[in-house]
């Protein structure tokens, strides 16, 4: 999409009102789950928005413009998957999902502020080594066979050379031994890179153990402690505002960041997504406040096992 389509966009994004003299009076939680839905609808329409965006008159990404914007493409299917599972009232999935579109907001806010070739360059390497594994692998197994290719191999052998002919990158350029990270940084090292350090435990590392089946995750989701022993736990639970809260958060700070860097191609434009980004980002603060202090002033934590650790984390992703 050309820069000149914004406005055509712009005026089919509804805004989500946040009213603060209704919002005191809510009664239920489930009353800012409702507003928090609607505004990560609203956040996921500017990524959408930003993500299409082409340089000046063409009609294409060069390879490492593209890996810029496939992350802001990734970034609002991952915020879509997210309002998916929260409808559905999935806390479970909605961890998963999470955690993955933190990841996916840590390596763009890493890419933006190091861009260079070389950055380009070893990130598209890095992806690339299982494929050079597999083609060595296949390769090697068409050779013991003195030189015959199954079906299989074939269109496999063509789908690897494919990707790396579209990567512009030769098979032999790629050495899997010398890639343990690409950028040189494991994730910790890129959050704390682009000051998301305190954000990491949070929102990455806590939500690993949903990624990987932790014993944390069966004791938090999956198996309840009773008397007699454990017992199954087939229930899903119900997601809560604060990790949509900070979802939109930190996707509207790396959205606004993806245009700065594409400031250039029409300044006053650009400008304008902007301030409607930060208007969005003022509302979101706004609502996550209201929430933290409903959660106080009608439950008062600790009296009432209202689960403090998810407005802790909320806090910490947000900051």
């Amino acid at each position: 999409m050309g820069i000149n389509m914004v406005d055509d966009i712009l005026s089919e994004i509804k805004q989500c009102e946040i009213d603060e003299r209704k919002i005191v009076e809510f009664d239920s939680e489930y009353d800012f789950m409702q507003l928090s839905v609607d505004l990560t609808i609203e956040v996921g329409q500017y990524v959408c928005l930003a993500a299409s965006i082409l340089p000046g008159d063409r009609k294409a990404w060069s390879r490492d413009e593209a890996i810029l914007g496939g992350h802001l493409i990734r970034l609002f299917k991952l915020i879509s998957a997210f309002l998916d599972q929260t409808c559905q009232r999935r806390r479970e999935m909605t961890v998963v999902v999470g955690r993955m579109a933190f990841e996916c907001i840590i390596n763009l806010k890493y890419l933006l502020k190091n861009a260079s070739p070389n950055l380009f360059t070893s990130y598209i390497h890095y992806s690339l080594k299982h494929e050079k594994r597999l083609r060595a692998e296949i390769l090697a197994n068409i050779a013991k066979r003195g030189g015959e290719i199954l079906n299989i191999e074939q269109r496999m052998l063509r789908s690897i050379d494919k990707a790396f002919k579209t990567s512009e990158v030769a098979p032999d350029a790629v050495e899997p031994k010398n890639l343990k990270n690409w950028g040189g940084k494991n994730l910790f090292e890129k959050a704390k890179d682009v000051g998301l350090e305190e954000a990491y435990l949070a929102a990455i590392g806590g939500p690993s153990h949903s990624v990987h089946g932790n014993w944390q995750e069966l004791l938090e989701y999956n198996i309840e402690l009773t008397d007699g022993g454990f017992v199954p736990d087939l229930d899903w639970h119900t997601p809560r505002p604060q990790l949509g809260s900070a979802i939109c958060y930190q996707a509207l700070i790396v959205t606004i960041e993806y245009l700065e860097y594409l400031r250039y191609l029409s300044p006053s434009k650009i400008e304008e997504i902007i301030k409607k980004l930060e208007q969005l980002l003022a509302r979101v603060i706004l609502l996550d406040q209201l929430h933290e202090k409903f959660l106080t002033d009608k439950h008062k934590m600790a009296n009432t096992g209202v689960d403090s650790d998810a407005a802790e984390t909320a806090a910490q992703v947000t900051t």
